[in-house]
């Protein structure tokens, strides 16, 4: 007889923590892919990226403030970020959708390994997201009229958002299995940053729990006037990224010593950013916003260029030369003492309060006239309107409309001294459905119906032929008490009747 031997049966080694390690990472370069591929996040990234690459823009938008367009990368990131948080929620719960999630049991990865993998498969998309922002900035910085400085943390902000976001659709997946959740969250966000949080009214602590930081001033600032606590947010951003993660695992199981610590430093690093974000801005930047508001000289630099002199603050310089065009081609329209009068154009600001403040100019001192901190499009009719009132009246006071030769001769002087000065004169009219009013830095310069008839007859004709008549007539039509009338005549048209409207005007 053949004598059967068995060989005893080995039980299987029991998982070591290198393959469960190893598992999670190669669960995390699957979900990573899935999540970037994911149509919701294709369709929101391919939007965001039509917007940025759209042609066209308005002339404005070649002169870029870096300070307005580091805050300017966010909202973009922020929609970028809802549709990652709902494409990551759906992730988290496919094995849940799908009947799957017995099977997992027999696995290497155990469910708290799970949610890691899917916590870290963000992390590619938020790279992506990093990376739009970085070439949105570039491009912006590498335009020849980038003025200002951008900050790192307010760049930094919108791929922290995508952050939060997507952990935050990996947590409502482990706390509540429904894929309704996640829409219903995005949904929130808008309504939280856009309606509530958002609201000027609101206590700057609540604004401060917002997503992003509104601060939609009428003007750019300088960089350090702005005092805005972007480390401190951005910090906020990140811990409460991490909180989240942190209590994702902890709901899958993880209970662990360094989830629970890495919880409580997480939410003592929120607790910490919102009190400090709340001590913005800072006794120094208030007193910046308080000289510059005031008394803006002392924190300017000056630039002598013939008659006129050019102060700016010192990141806005690079636009002197296109102050300097402009002014020299109102001058090289004047005539008489307005050509070579001496001038001073001095930038200024309300930064009183901080990005978000609305305050009006203050006007100028006499012999001054105000450059604002934008450029390009309206901004240079707006400029030379205040060039040519500053040669013509010499003052910035509104003492009511021009009802005489010095406001057709004002308005002409702005309108041919700037590249596509009719078009812009006439958008301008459309923009506030006021016609004949140039809406110069600090104070307007209005036209009634009757001098905007003439200034229309004026544009009608040859430039070189009213040019030639305003310098031969200058110190006649810049005088106080010359008539429209009169003015009309010396230039060569005809002005109409006054009218009950144009009586009702205020006239300076």
């Amino acid at each position: 007889m053949t004598a059967l031997t068995r060989t005893p049966v080995t039980a299987p080694a029991p998982p070591s923590a290198g393959d469960g390690l190893r598992a999670m990472l190669a669960l995390t370069r699957v979900e990573a892919r899935r999540l970037l591929l994911h149509p919701l996040v294709l369709v929101s990234l391919a939007g965001y990226l039509a917007l940025l690459l759209w042609p066209g823009g308005e002339p404005e938008d070649a002169y870029p403030v870096l300070q307005d367009v580091d805050r300017e990368t966010q909202f973009g990131q922020l929609l970028l970020g809802l549709a990652v948080m709902i494409a990551a929620n759906l992730g988290v719960l496919r094995s849940h959708r799908r009947g799957t999630d017995g099977s997992f049991a027999v696995l290497v990865v155990q469910p708290w390994r799970r949610t890691c993998a899917h916590v870290l498969s963000v992390l590619p998309t938020v790279l992506v997201g990093a990376l739009v922002v970085a070439g949105q900035f570039t491009a912006e910085a590498l335009k020849p009229g980038a003025v200002g400085h951008g900050s790192v943390f307010e760049l930094v902000t919108g791929p922290l958002l995508i952050l939060l976001l997507a952990v935050l659709g990996v947590l409502l997946g482990r706390l509540i299995r429904s894929s309704f959740v996640a829409p219903l969250a995005a949904v929130a966000v808008i309504a939280a940053v856009f309606v509530f949080v958002a609201d000027s009214s609101s206590p700057a602590w609540l604004r401060g729990l917002a997503p992003v930081l509104f601060d939609e001033g009428a003007r750019p600032l300088p960089s350090a006037l702005l005092g805005r606590p972007a480390g401190w947010h951005a910090l906020y951003l990140l811990a409460l990224a991490v909180l989240a993660a942190a209590g994702a695992v902890r709901a899958s199981g993880g209970r662990t010593r360094a989830v629970r610590a890495t919880a409580l430093t997480a939410l003592g690093a929120v607790v910490a950013a919102v009190v400090l974000q709340g001590t913005a801005p800072t006794d120094a930047v208030r007193e910046a916003r308080e000289v510059a508001t005031r008394d803006p000289a002392e924190v300017q630099d000056c630039e002598r260029r013939g008659p006129t002199t050019y102060c700016a603050f010192p990141e806005f310089t690079p636009w002197i030369d296109e102050w300097a065009r402009v002014t020299d081609r109102v001058r090289s329209l004047a005539g008489g003492a307005g050509a070579e009068q001496a001038l001073t154009v001095r930038q200024k600001v309300n930064a009183l309060d901080g990005p978000s403040g609305l305050g009006e100019l203050s006007p100028a001192a006499p012999g001054e006239v105000t450059a604002s901190t934008a450029w390009g499009g309206e901004r240079e009719l707006e400029f030379a309107a205040s060039v040519a009132r500053g040669l013509v009246v010499g003052h910035e006071r509104y003492d009511g409309a021009y009802c005489d030769a010095r406001g057709v001769l004002m308005v002409w002087l702005a309108i041919r001294a700037t590249r596509d000065g009719e078009a812009l004169f006439d958008k301008t009219g459309d923009g506030y459905n006021s016609p004949g009013v140039i809406w110069a830095p600090v104070t307007a310069i209005s036209l009634r119906d009757r001098e905007l008839t003439v200034l229309e007859r004026l544009l009608d004709r040859p430039q070189a032929d009213v040019g030639r008549a305003v310098r031969a007539h200058w110190a006649e039509l810049s005088a106080a008490g010359t008539t429209t009338d009169r003015a009309a005549a010396l230039l060569g048209v005809t002005a109409p009747a006054e009218t009950a409207a144009d009586r009702e005007w205020m006239c300076a």
